[in-house]
């Protein structure tokens, strides 16, 4: 399960404050003033060719909210979001799971990669 126990509520509050993370976005879904998924997202480009992508940084919807159809408003709110602000494609790394692969495999256009990624931490 992708969760926390508490939440940084001092170091949320610098983050939206700061310009690094003024490309990103965060959209929420909420049922009766309770989150039910999140979506988090944000916008690159090639400078050279001006093509416009969207990286999704997270998606999660808690375990009993799942099946009704948040993550589908959720990404179908983002790809709003992106064809606003003329993005061309998006790219996720998506969790291999049989419900994950059945829900993106949902998805109308879309390409499915098995290819790995490769990830560096470069914290000490």
């Amino acid at each position: 399960m992708m969760h926390v126990e508490a939440v940084d509520r001092e170091g949320l509050r610098r983050r939206v404050k700061d310009p690094f993370y003024q490309n990103t976005t965060s959209i929420l879904a909420m049922e009766n003033d309770q989150v039910l998924g999140r979506i988090e997202y944000h916008f690159y480009g090639c400078m050279q060719d001006g093509y416009r992508m969207a990286y999704v940084d997270w998606v999660y919807v808690l375990p009993e909210a799942r099946h009704k159809g948040v993550a589908q408003g959720l990404f179908q709110e983002m790809e709003k979001d992106c064809r606003k602000h003329g993005i061309n494609q998006y790219y996720l790394i998506r969790a291999t799971n049989p419900n994950a692969d059945k829900f993106y495999h949902s998805f109308e256009n879309v390409e499915i990669d098995e290819e790995s990624f490769l990830r560096k931490e470069l914290k000490e």
